[in-house]
């Protein structure tokens, strides 16, 4: 056995922990480089700019590649090649146009919410940011507006929200506690009601200066009215 004090022994122990300092820093530094790049997000522009350089060089496969699954299963490779035509210079000339746009692109996404409502997010600085609209849970500046308020208001059980959405000539004497007693006491009905009316919120609504109207399912129509510039409805069913 090498003793510690032997020179020989010293120099091997320098050694070892020298290999092993490099391969820490080694993995450290991998480590750096495959988190700066795993699936670094990519702006719209930057993209485009790809799919336009493909093109620009006649490269059809390499910009079928930046499509998206979606558009893959539905248009083969033979198809998209089709639709570019037999001429390369009017490929190159399509991939420049699409290339000399990309930076006219503003980074922009509308994210749906439940029952139709959307938030828009733009990407500033670096940073994705809320760029509207204004935040209104219980809209009703315009009749769909009020008719997700009254759809989410009723399923939340929130008849003080309810009762802002009834017509003034209605409201004599209405609370929100009689709302209350109306809605529960008859639950298959409002169940119902709601059922309907969550498949009909993309449905178009026809307005007519201070009134709109919104017909849906076989028979059923929603009526609004706008009373001091807000919507109220008139009639759900």
């Amino acid at each position: 056995m090498i003793g510690t004090s032997d020179p020989l022994a010293q120099r091997w122990g320098e050694r070892v922990r020298e290999r092993r300092r490099r391969h820490v820093a080694l993995s450290f530094g991998m480590l750096v480089g495959v988190l700066a790049c795993a699936h670094k997000p990519e702006g719209p522009a930057a993209t485009l700019q790809d799919f336009g350089a493909a093109l620009g060089r006649n490269d059809v496969r390499g910009a079928y590649a930046l499509t998206s699954a979606d558009f893959q299963k539905r248009t083969s490779y033979d198809g998209f090649a089709a639709g570019l035509g037999a001429n390369p210079a009017d490929t190159i000339a399509y991939g420049k146009r699409v290339g000399d746009a990309a930076a006219r692109v503003a980074p922009r996404v509308d994210l749906e919410l439940p029952q139709g409502d959307t938030v828009t997010l733009v990407l500033e600085a670096g940073r994705w940011r809320v760029d509207g609209p204004a935040p209104d849970p219980w809209g009703q500046r315009t009749p769909r507006a009020a008719l997700r308020t009254f759809v989410r208001a009723l399923g939340a059980r929130r008849y003080d929200i309810v009762l802002r959405l009834v017509p003034r000539r209605h409201r004599i004497d209405l609370t929100a506690d009689k709302l209350r007693q109306y809605w529960e006491g008859r639950p298959d009905e409002t169940r119902a009601l709601l059922t309907r009316l969550q498949a009909a919120l993309a449905a178009s609504i026809v307005q007519s200066g201070d009134e709109a109207h919104m017909p849906y399912g076989p028979e059923q129509e929603v009526f609004f009215v706008r009373e001091d510039g807000i919507w109220r409805i008139e009639d759900p069913d």
